[in-house]
């Protein structure tokens, strides 16, 4: 049985659209014997019933296919694949990054769960977006994410140290970062684009960078993991209970502490692994940091290097697809009453 893992060419991107695929693809192709399928995401291809009779042709019956979820192409040419898969006997396995009805995009839940319910066996980021899925007639067997997403980095390890900075990182939309203007009170520092309305004075736009050229700059302090207008509890802030931001992946790399709201996905790990800071709100931003010692903010350290190390040589990836081979093999739903 061959294994071929489905990915985009490499592009710069400032978000956490991109990487996370890329690098899924690289870890397995590195580290596990898959072959990479060059797919063209992000765009719709009218032509698609050729492009994927094209892929499948390079495919031998029995074999597993892992595909990255959602291809941003479109529903038809996703549901025309899976088909031409399954005609030759092939199974297919979506890895989801983003459940993209649930934050609020264009799609809706039931048709969410229509094209996932198609793959043979899906990854989810966490039992409450399994459960609300389910809720929304979710059917196909599934298994949940651990960890954060693996983030593959050839810039040094670094150990970071203990201030009171503050670092921030991704879409600065006013939907989705509106918040950063309530924080004056700590010293912020802020990169992004789509920057459209006015910062705190206490807080320093530090400009656009890939998350590459981020890792070399988040050297000390803390990474901020929050969404939302500030405003009300929008749908970019609801999100934070399903999915795992991949903000956390780069403050990990870099070897900051995170600080996440303790009832997001990324709080209850952070709380789990003893690696960050967790707070109801953001006016309790000064006074957890404030509150640090440098010894606390040592033992948390630790932690945070063990993950560091497990996020850049794609411990989280490896263990994912042990589970979905083991799962695939039993054809049967694992366990999971361990990740309540």
């Amino acid at each position: 049985m061959k294994n071929y893992i489905i990915t985009t060419n490499p592009f710069i991107s400032y978000d956490g659209s991109i990487k996370p695929r890329t690098d899924i693809a690289d870890i397995l192709s590195n580290n596990m014997g898959f072959q990479k399928i060059n797919y063209p995401m992000f765009m719709k291809d009218q032509n698609y019933h050729n492009l994927n009779e094209n892929v499948m042709a390079k495919i031998p019956s029995n074999s597993v296919i892992y595909f990255q979820f959602p291809s941003y192409t479109s529903t038809d040419q996703d549901l025309d694949l899976i088909q031409k898969a399954h005609d030759k006997k092939v199974k297919i396995v979506a890895i989801v990054h983003d459940i993209n009805s649930l934050r609020g995009f264009k799609e809706t839940i039931t048709e969410d769960v229509f094209v996932l319910n198609h793959f043979d066996l899906i990854t989810l980021p966490s039992i409450s977006a399994a459960n609300e899925l389910k809720n929304h007639g979710l059917e196909v067997q599934f298994i949940i994410q651990k960890g954060p997403f693996d983030f593959i980095s050839s810039s040094p390890k670094q150990i970071s140290h203990h201030s009171n900075k503050v670092s921030f990182a991704g879409n600065l939309s006013k939907e989705k970062a509106g918040f950063l203007t309530s924080i004056d009170n700590v010293k912020l520092v802020v990169y992004g684009s789509n920057l459209t309305f006015k910062l705190s004075n206490n807080s320093r736009y530090a400009g656009e960078r890939s998350n590459e050229e981020l890792i070399p700059l988040l050297t000390d302090g803390y990474g901020l993991l929050w969404d939302g207008d500030g405003v009300s509890e929008n749908s970019f802030k609801k999100y934070e209970k399903y999915n795992w931001q991949y903000k956390l992946s780069l403050y990990l790399a870099a070897g900051i502490l995170p600080i996440a709201d303790i009832n997001s996905n990324v709080g209850k790990w952070i709380i789990k692994m003893n690696c960050g800071v967790v707070l109801h709100n953001l006016s309790e931003l000064k006074f957890a940091i404030d509150n640090i010692n440098t010894s606390e903010y040592q033992v948390m350290l630790r932690n945070v290097i063990v993950q560091q190390i497990r996020i850049r040589y794609g411990y989280y990836t490896i263990m994912m697809i042990k589970e979905i081979n083991a799962s695939l093999a039993k054809n049967v739903m694992p366990e999971i009453i361990n990740n309540k």
